[in-house]
């Protein structure tokens, strides 16, 4: 899917360069897990494709229409939403839902 919006500034630093290796504001850990989400967003055609990574507890969250979550970190998530028939991401963001 094309991503085509962006909402943190890092999140965006890393679908611009995704050789990057570190983010401020960010862990190295968490850099590496937002490139590996980064690029199966772009190769995947569904959502249900998140199936493949149990480890990231993708999930469609409840009461928002087509915004799905994966888990980051114990807290935070990165968040989007997903346009299927366009084949679109859009408002990609990291956030602390809790």
């Amino acid at each position: 899917m094309k991503i085509v919006s962006v909402r943190d500034k890092r999140v965006k630093a890393l679908v611009e360069n995704p050789e990057l290796t570190s983010v401020k504001g960010l862990t190295l850990v968490e850099t590496r897990k937002i490139v590996e989400m980064i690029a199966v967003i772009t190769v995947m055609t569904h959502p249900r494709d998140f199936q493949a990574f149990p480890q990231w507890r993708a999930h469609e969250w409840k009461g928002v229409k087509n915004k799905w979550g994966l888990m980051v970190t114990g807290n935070y998530r990165l968040t989007f939403f997903v346009n299927i028939p366009d084949q679109e991401v859009s408002v990609l963001d990291y956030e602390d839902p809790h």
